[in-house]
């Protein structure tokens, strides 16, 4: 019979490292995307502002 403790269960880091990676990528994602947006809004405010007065 074996008795594993907390630290010492099988050996599950294939599992482990995918989970850090799907999460790390999801992170790197809403970054990007917050990135862009915010992008998008500087350029929309420059363009407001350097438009000709008609």
């Amino acid at each position: 019979m074996e008795v594993w403790f907390a630290s010492q269960r099988p050996d599950r880091n294939g599992e482990h490292v995918k989970k850090l990676l799907v999460l790390a990528a999801a992170i790197a994602g809403v970054l990007v995307y917050r990135k862009a947006q915010e992008s998008e809004a500087r350029k929309t405010v420059w363009s407001k502002s350097t438009d000709s007065v008609e």
